[in-house]
């Protein structure tokens, strides 16, 4: 607000002495000679020259982006003898920053004069609010650099695993082979199988012990519910592929009935299991501290789903589904959500079957893959897997081939968190990738979306190290947020491959 006002007594102040106003906007991240020539060319034009930069929540160039912060780059901007002011925008694009200054000239880099090439399209949005500014658009003819490209050259925004795991990728790849890659997946029909589950955030602060009692006290400020499981699977995939059916199980809660409705993608069919009466959702809460996001507890509420009732809705739900479809994805959160009939009538089906296995506290010490055999593809976590052979010590290149061979599967992807993943074909080969977030915000969801991409990309026969750098691009932007707040997105995948390619 003060910003606003401030801008306001400025701009009237600068319009009654008859002043031309202009305005360049744009991230800036790493400051090149380009956009010295960008501001110099603008300030000719204009008395008054203001400059807004992108905020950093905002900017997806790729992991690690900006490598300046919002002060760093402020700062640096400030200090430049053609601007007179500089400030964070508002919002993902320009237009907050148009409508606020109102320029006489609304400036744009020579990159930008082919309006179709700007992927996001928001130059189009920022045209017609400058036009119902009453401004006019001027693009500058400064010689074209890219920071991105300088940033990679000198390996600025990535750590040296990233950055040699990058230089592999370029020598076999480009980022237009890439994005054939996508064009690919599009018409796989899949079907999603699985646990649906609720995450619910408390969000508040621990005033400490009870004056009475022995136990701490929770000051609870907000909850925020996110879809997980099966349901957020399948949003992972509804921007890279059009058709997709979700089967999951689903109680008569009218506050999830009405997420699903608001959070679960308009491209998926959700085919609901309700098996009786008194059926709940499974809501996991966690109380989480609102200044560091710790978790400070959970509480699970666990439906029982070992039901004859249940399984006998679930075959008829994959007998109406399986014939349709091109890949099944199975999500196992060991609640008992498959039994033999229903995976027996998977496995039968002689389509590209992929699993993500995860082990729940509930059922932690019953754990076990032994129902997951003769996949195409099974996705596990480092802890899990070794928790499954009861092996702390081997090497995981060791426990994984035996897993491979002992249930005869064709991919097996082993996550390790902030270490990468890594995948083994049925030939035992070999392919890593590391992790592109090192400070993850949030570690819930990462193996949900890396079982979704991979399952399309690895049916679809896409090299697996392709495979495994857009997936862990999808992780590392769900890690980036908290719950399941965050569902693959397209372009921002492609945004990111273009920038760390360049």
């Amino acid at each position: 607000m003060k910003k606003t006002l401030k801008f306001q007594s400025k701009i009237r102040h600068l319009r009654i002495k008859n002043k031309t106003i202009g305005l360049c906007h744009g991230v800036f991240d790493l400051l090149h000679h380009g956009h010295l020539l960008h501001f110099q060319a603008a300030k000719k034009e204009c008395d008054y020259l203001f400059v807004s930069i992108t905020s950093d929540e905002h900017i997806k160039k790729g992991p690690n982006r900006p490598i300046h912060s919002n002060n760093e780059r402020i700062n640096i901007i400030k200090n430049l003898r053609f601007v007179d002011e500089a400030f964070i925008a508002n919002g993902k694009s320009a237009i907050d920053s148009i409508n606020l200054i109102k320029p006489d000239f609304y400036f744009k880099g020579n990159d930008y004069k082919n309006n179709y090439l700007d992927k996001t399209k928001k130059i189009f949005k920022e045209i017609d609010a400058v036009k119902k500014n009453k401004g006019k658009i001027i693009y500058t003819n400064e010689k074209e650099m890219s920071s991105s490209k300088i940033i990679n050259k000198l390996g600025l925004a990535l750590n040296d695993d990233q950055n040699k795991f990058l230089e592999k990728i370029k020598k076999f790849h480009s980022f237009n082979s890439i994005l054939k890659s996508f064009k690919k997946i599009r018409k796989d029909k899949v079907l999603v199988v699985g646990d649906l589950i609720v995450d619910e955030y408390i969000f508040g602060n621990v005033l400490g012990k009870s004056g009475k009692e022995p136990h701490l006290v929770f000051n609870r400020q907000n909850t925020e519910m996110y879809i997980g499981g099966s349901s957020i699977i399948a949003n992972h995939l509804s921007d890279f592929v059009e058709n997709i059916t979700l089967i999951s199980d689903l109680g008569n809660e009218p506050i999830i009935k009405n997420l699903l409705k608001n959070k679960l993608k308009k491209n998926i069919k959700h085919l609901k299991i309700h098996p009786y009466k008194n059926y709940i959702s499974c809501t996991k809460t966690r109380f989480v501290d609102t200044l560091t996001k710790y978790k400070l507890f959970g509480s699970y509420k666990i439906p029982n789903l070992d039901d004859k009732r249940f399984y006998k809705l679930l075959t008829h739900k994959l007998n109406l589904s399986i014939n349709h479809h091109d890949i099944i994805i199975l999500a196992d959160y060991t609640n008992n959500f498959f039994d033999k009939i229903s995976l027996n009538k998977i496995r039968n089906s002689k389509k590209f079957i992929c699993a993500m296995a995860q082990k729940n506290s509930n059922v932690s010490s019953f754990h076990t893959l032994e129902h997951l055999k003769n996949f195409d593809l099974l996705c596990i976590n480092e802890g899990e897997l070794r928790s499954e052979v009861r092996d702390k010590k081997n090497n995981i290149d060791t426990i994984a081939k035996k897993i491979i061979k002992k249930n005869k599967l064709k991919f097996l992807v082993v996550t390790r968190g902030i270490e990468g993943a890594v995948l083994f074909d049925k030939n035992l080969r070999k392919y890593s990738c590391p992790s592109f977030n090192s400070k993850p915000v949030d570690k819930i969801g990462a193996g949900d979306s890396m079982i979704a991409i991979l399952s399309i990309l690895l049916k679809n026969k896409i090299d697996p190290s392709i495979s495994l750098l857009i997936a862990s691009l999808v992780a590392s932007n769900v890690v980036n947020n908290i719950g399941n707040n965050y569902s693959a997105n397209r372009l921002e995948i492609e945004r990111s491959l273009e920038f760390i390619l360049k």
